[in-house]
């Protein structure tokens, strides 16, 4: 008797992406017109390279110049990395940006050396966003 294969209907892409871990996913993705705009990295007092919770705040500029930001906690150990308690903001003014990162930094009282900003909107390119974050590492 031949085995029927197996045919995707409408509903198997609720399937897999509830199967998929949202290590896999992709937690920002460009579009036309679109730049990465500031990315924050704050690690919690203690931390190494090889073990560390992180809280990361993403933020990329739309055509428009409003911004969409990604903000999630992340722990890593020996490479690999899971995130937890991800949010997204869809569209936010860089003033408002300014005042929640201004919130984290007071709310977390951590050393100034523990919080890290990496300014991406002074690149040119997207080629030089993504050289400049290969070059500074996790």
């Amino acid at each position: 008797m031949a085995q029927e294969k197996h045919r995707p209907n409408g509903n198997d892409h609720r399937q897999r992406r509830a199967e998929t871990p949202i290590e896999a996913l992709p937690l920002m993705r460009l579009a036309e017109g679109e730049r990465f705009f500031k990315f924050y990295i704050l690690s919690e007092p203690g931390s190494t390279p090889q073990q560390r919770i992180e809280h990361r705040i993403l933020t990329k500029e739309h055509a428009d110049g409003t911004l969409e930001m990604v903000s999630y906690n992340a722990w890593i150990a020996n490479g690999h990395s899971e995130k937890h308690d991800v949010i997204r903001v869809p569209s936010l003014s860089k003033e408002l940006l300014e005042q929640i990162v201004q919130r984290v930094r007071t709310e977390s009282q951590v050393a100034p050396e523990s919080f890290r900003e990496i300014d991406l909107s002074r690149c040119e390119t997207i080629d030089d966003q993504l050289r400049l974050l290969a070059r500074l590492g996790p």
